[in-house]
């Protein structure tokens, strides 16, 4: 028993190609079924999962945005259900037909919305948990206000088509759908524009600095040259 035993530890734990793990696997099987009907047949114990970590942060790597616009997809499926990307959280600005432009809450540390917001309490809160930002449908203004959205240094905020409301980020609490498309859609050499973190390490103070309408002009000078009038800089 402990020799079949050792003997399947060994093969299994042998770091292999796919050719000599292909040609293996007929003695591997072999080995388990006699260590099974040895041990009488007790099945082995799984290994507990690692709980996923909860996602604070969203980082936007601008240049590697394709503009397939899978973010926009998850986001408003995960939210109500149905692909509506103008009830996405997320969105994917094209610049002059040229450059896609991922904006993105940032999750502000001193977050501008919310000290921007005149209901009492704030009808905007931020998830302890998550750090994702909660909207209150209940005792927001809505289209009467959108003081979040004239605070927001990232000019991330939009409006609910439906109801006036401002359209924030949740970060999914915790577990961001809109990174999850983009890592599935990301395909060599180029690697997905979406990732989120646990920290943030005051880099998103930093990010939110550079506007939509500046990044994309900056990516714009980046890919092309001549510039997208045909002029030189």
């Amino acid at each position: 028993m402990e020799k079949d035993e050792k003997n399947l530890t060994k093969l299994l734990d042998k770091e292999t190609s796919r050719r000599s793990f292909l040609k293996g696997a007929g003695t591997a099987a072999g080995l388990a079924v006699t260590a099974s009907a040895i041990s009488g047949g007790r099945p082995s114990v799984a290994h507990a999962q690692q709980p996923k970590p909860v996602m604070k942060f969203l980082f936007a790597e601008r240049q590697n945005c394709t503009g397939c616009r899978a973010c926009e997809y998850a986001c408003s499926m995960f939210h109500t259900g149905q692909v509506r990307p103008s009830m996405s959280r997320i969105h994917v600005w094209k610049y002059k037909g040229i450059v896609d432009v991922p904006v993105i809450c940032h999750h502000c540390d001193d977050a501008p919305c919310i000290a921007a917001c005149p209901t009492d309490p704030p009808s905007i809160q931020k998830d302890p948990k998550s750090n994702g930002i909660k909207l209150n449908e209940k005792t927001c203004l809505g289209a009467k206000c959108m003081k979040c959205q004239e605070a927001c240094p990232a000019e991330f905020v939009r409006q609910n088509p439906d109801t006036g409301q401002p359209l924030m980020c949740d970060m999914c609490d915790g577990d961001p759908e809109c990174v999850k498309a983009c890592e599935a859609q990301a395909t060599m050499p180029l690697a997905p524009c979406l990732v989120a973190g646990v920290s943030g390490f005051g880099v998103n103070m930093a990010y939110r600095k550079v506007t939509p309408e500046q990044a994309a002009k900056d990516l714009t000078r980046l890919f092309y040259y001549p510039n997208a009038d045909g002029g030189r800089r």
